[in-house]
């Protein structure tokens, strides 16, 4: 059935940060259109954590309950393994989750429907409309849509990326990664740590073991683009390659399903993150954190302040240069800078690597001095916008 209709805003993608920057524009009285090409219940590939900043937030957009009430895990420590079994521990003040996206993001799709936004399931957009050089809406198979504003949260191949100006990525600003279920892996130092492994083959990047939700520990590896390409082996092998590393910890353990991956758009990388009428947030706007290739977080904040942005702008008229300004400005201060932060000390790890210096006393008590004053974590500030 062909759609054709007018709202005052129209999100591209019913992810965490498509619902968060609708749920913040229907809160404040405004009509509301959310695409996604999927139908839900959709799973999607992830290593499944929430950081405890990201569990705050997604219980500010309301959909704590719902997630709670669906197969979760909670963590309270996290800690750093590296070669020679030197283990770094920190206890984190709030609890984080183990949430798949099945949940996940089935939980801010109630919360985004309640708070009065129109979802419409199945529906692809393949084209902006352009009037004037403004986007005034979207078009789709059977699917002409207008609107005052238009956000973009299509992920990493966003078509509304490549409409303001964001060019190729370099290697250097994507991460690959590989995931996959198993079942029965052992947890000697108890099941509510997340554990990332620095392994001598994951340059730039580490393995995860992470609690398990109904019996199912999601298993996985990361690494930096540029890495992986001088590297050789492809990620499932890697992946093998930890897991027969790690025997102590899979012995008996079964592979649940396949093995799955996904690129990550990391930040920091100057781009333009809007255009008259359009906005970009999430993975459109490639916010992954680089060190730990934390997504979420990064997804839901954008979210909300695209949301904001676009509610100033809903009030006033026009998506003027200045908001446009303020935008890019307020995701370099939470997102970019940080993260380059993060670049200089993934450099770093990559020397300590290679020269085995997680042996020396001294650096090991710079380790855990920095682990435990979340220098290695996504800066995470307090949100400029409101969620409501």
């Amino acid at each position: 059935m062909a759609l054709d209709g007018r709202s005052d805003v129209i999100i591209i993608g019913a992810g965490p940060s498509g619902c968060a920057a609708g749920i913040t524009l229907a809160r404040a009285g405004f009509d509301v259109a959310v695409f996604d090409a999927a139908t839900f219940p959709r799973d999607k590939v992830c290593g499944d954590a929430l950081s405890p900043e990201a569990v705050r937030l997604v219980e500010r957009l309301g959909a704590s309950e719902a997630i709670r009430s669906s197969p979760h895990a909670a963590y309270q420590r996290g800690a750093a393994i590296f070669p020679d079994g030197t283990r770094i521990e920190r206890t984190h003040r709030h609890a984080g989750y183990i949430v798949p996206r099945l949940s996940l993001d089935g939980g801010l799709l109630v919360a985004l429907r309640g708070a009065g936004a129109r979802v419409f399931e199945g529906q692809r957009i393949t084209a902006l409309e352009h009037d004037d050089g403004v986007v005034r809406g979207v078009r789709g198979p059977g699917l002409p849509w207008s609107a005052r504003l238009v956000i973009a949260t299509d992920g990493y191949a966003s078509l509304a990326a490549r409409h303001v100006g964001a060019g190729r990525l370099p290697s250097s600003t994507v991460a690959v990664s590989a995931t996959a279920y198993f079942r029965g892996v052992r947890f000697p130092h108890g099941n509510d740590v997340t554990e990332h492994f620095f392994e001598p083959e994951l340059a730039r990047g580490y393995a995860w073991i992470f609690p398990p939700v109904d019996g199912l520990s999601n298993v996985g590896v990361y690494m930096r683009a540029d890495s992986y390409a001088e590297h050789g082996r492809k990620l499932p092998e890697l992946l093998d390659l930890f897991v027969t590393r790690h025997r102590d910890r899979f012995d008996g353990a079964q592979r649940a399903g396949e093995i799955r991956s996904w690129p990550l758009p990391l930040s920091p990388r100057r781009q333009p993150l809007s255009a008259p009428g359009v906005i970009l947030a999430g993975d459109a706007a490639g916010l992954v954190d680089p060190l730990s290739g934390e997504g979420i977080w990064q997804a839901l904040s954008s979210g909300v302040l695209a949301g904001s942005t676009a509610r100033e702008a809903l009030r006033i008229g026009s998506l003027t240069p200045e908001l446009r300004g303020r935008y890019q400005r307020d995701c370099a201060r939470a997102f970019e800078r940080p993260s380059r932060r993060k670049l200089w000390i993934q450099t770093v790890n990559e020397h300590v690597m290679r020269a085995e210096l997680y042996r020396r006393p001294w650096l090991r008590a710079l380790l855990r001095w920095g682990w435990g004053h979340r220098l290695f974590d996504s800066q995470q500030q307090p949100l400029t916008r409101p969620v409501s």
